[in-house]
């Protein structure tokens, strides 16, 4: 399993969906994360061990599809009209609609000389 979520990251939604990948030891306080196999995994979670095996090949597979695709759009240029931004955005990139410039007339005071001035309550 190790190697498979390594080489694949997409494939780690797949086994945090079919169960958990810990074994719990009666008299251990503390579960333990051996490494398992895929059909240690598939066995431990009462899991069909070849869809899990079909989901797994899909993930990776298209993985591979997307990585190759991205990598081909690079070197190519895409024809999409979709370009890879190599330098971040000149200028502001503004504030949601809830942002508002501080107000001109706000004043900054120190929160320590306010309670020194008022005293203890």
């Amino acid at each position: 399993m190790d190697e498979t979520i390594t080489r694949y990251p997409s494939t780690g939604p797949i086994f945090l969906q079919g169960g958990p990948l810990y074994v719990a030891r009666p008299g251990q306080l503390y579960a333990t994360y051996p490494g398992l196999t895929l059909e240690e995994y598939a066995a431990l979670n009462s899991l069909a061990i070849e869809r899990l095996l079909e989901s797994l090949n899909a993930a990776a597979e298209a993985e591979q599809f997307a990585q190759r695709t991205a990598s081909r759009s690079r070197s190519e240029g895409d024809e999409s009209g979709w370009r890879a931004r190599t330098t971040p955005p000149v200028g502001s990139i503004g504030y949601t609609g809830s942002y508002r410039e501080p107000s001109a007339d706000v004043v900054e005071v120190s929160v320590v000389s306010v309670l020194e001035a008022r005293g203890p309550d």
